[in-house]
């Protein structure tokens, strides 16, 4: 099986990258013929994906001239879809846990998008998914609170050359307290992901306007940044994980607090990020302890990796080298991961180990902070480890 992370020959699609798919997050509707283009008959087509209760969903898919369609759960459980009279193909399927399930449809072998169910992003391509509801569970849902405001900024990048855009969430009452400064979240999505996976699929704007609004944590502004870094060699587009810093330090950061009221010390700047995030956090906050005085590493990796074709530099991990400066330099370390991760969990066990070697257990270091979350590699975890790691934050 080709690597398509380290074959030379392999060529991402920029467009993926760098162009995210918008989409509202609510399910969309069924629509009569004359609304909707996929039929000339008079019935109306069902929603790709209808919630049934009791965490089952009806999946819906209109083909009327395949052989087969197909769908795959959360990357791998797959279904087979049932055809009807009408060229809808059809299946009812458990959808666990619920949450964010990922859900890629194929017909006769091609996978294709449901024009009819919500689409996200991820693993380099857009995607359909359903939030199933989890009872008792709704940290992360839209509720009636005050809201904060996520725009789209764009700024120049002089270490890659090109043009860059962030998603900035700023808590509610940003506009209606022009004396007021923030501390500065930076949050990094994971491999073959974009800037926007964090609000749509991670719904971190509406985790920070619920934890706000019940007093648990210190409204805060949070940067979410492209960690797909791309350079020009020997005209093609390379993937370098490793320049999120120089991206951060020298051109992000600025531009942030250039145009945003924040607070600049480092007691007041943070880093986070899921999976390769993760990584990106270990590697920029552990290098740079003067700037950055909490760290969160979701699903993650400390010790680094070689991702794309650009080898780690590890020297950064002599920070776990001196425990007082550790302490000294870290408020929160935060490290999390799912208890059936099987991206991360094997390499999380190795970071466990490293750090007990070094005397930074969490139990004889407090700045180090440990969880275990029921789940995978998947959103729901993700969500958790946010919510979490926020009430640490800038106290």
């Amino acid at each position: 099986m080709i690597d398509r992370y380290q074959h030379p020959s392999a060529q991402f699609n920029e467009a993926f990258w760098d162009t995210p798919v918008g989409f509202e997050p609510q399910m969309p509707m069924g629509r009569p013929v004359g609304t909707n283009p996929f039929t000339d008959s008079e019935e109306v087509v069902p929603p790709g994906i209808v919630l049934l209760g009791d965490g089952k969903i009806r999946l819906n898919f209109l083909a009327p001239t395949a052989e087969k369609v197909t769908a795959r759960l959360r990357y791998r459980d797959e279904v087979a879809l049932e055809k009807q009279d009408n060229g809808i193909w059809t299946a009812e399927v458990d959808g666990g846990d619920g949450g964010f399930v990922p859900i890629m449809f194929q017909v006769d072998g091609v996978e294709v998008l449901n024009p009819l169910a919500p689409i996200g992003y991820g693993s380099s391509h857009p995607l359909n998914y359903v939030d199933i509801p989890q009872e008792g569970v709704d940290f992360y849902l839209c509720k009636d609170v005050p809201h904060g405001t996520v725009t789209q900024d764009y700024y120049y990048s002089k270490s890659t050359g090109v043009m860059k855009s962030c998603l900035v969430y700023t808590p509610a009452g940003y506009m209606k307290n022009p004396d007021q400064e923030y501390p500065v979240l930076y949050l990094q999505h994971g491999h073959g992901e974009n800037e926007k996976c964090w609000i749509h699929q991670g719904r971190a704007n509406f985790i920070f306007d619920n934890l706000i609004a019940e007093g648990k944590v210190v409204p805060c502004i949070v940067v979410m940044n492209n960690g797909m870094v791309q350079k020009e060699q020997d005209g093609s587009r390379v993937l370098d994980t490793t320049a999120i810093e120089k991206l951060l330090l020298e051109d992000c950061i600025p531009y942030i607090e250039s145009h945003y009221r924040v607070r600049t010390d480092k007691w007041s700047r943070a880093m986070a990020g899921l999976s390769m995030g993760s990584m990106q956090t270990s590697q920029v906050t552990l290098k740079n302890p003067d700037l950055f005085g909490y760290a969160g590493v979701f699903s993650g990796f400390v010790a680094a990796f070689k991702i794309g074709q650009t080898a780690p530099d590890t020297t950064y991990l002599k920070e776990l080298d001196d425990k007082e400066k550790f302490q000294k330099d870290f408020k929160v370390f935060f490290r999390a991961c799912g208890e059936t991760d099987y991206v991360a969990l094997e390499r999380f066990e190795k970071d466990r180990e490293l750090f007990r070697e070094k005397g930074l257990a969490p139990e004889e270091c407090p700045t180090h902070v440990e969880k275990m979350y029921h789940g995978e590699h998947e959103w729901n975890v993700w969500r958790m480890c946010l919510r979490d790691f926020a009430q640490y934050l800038f106290r």
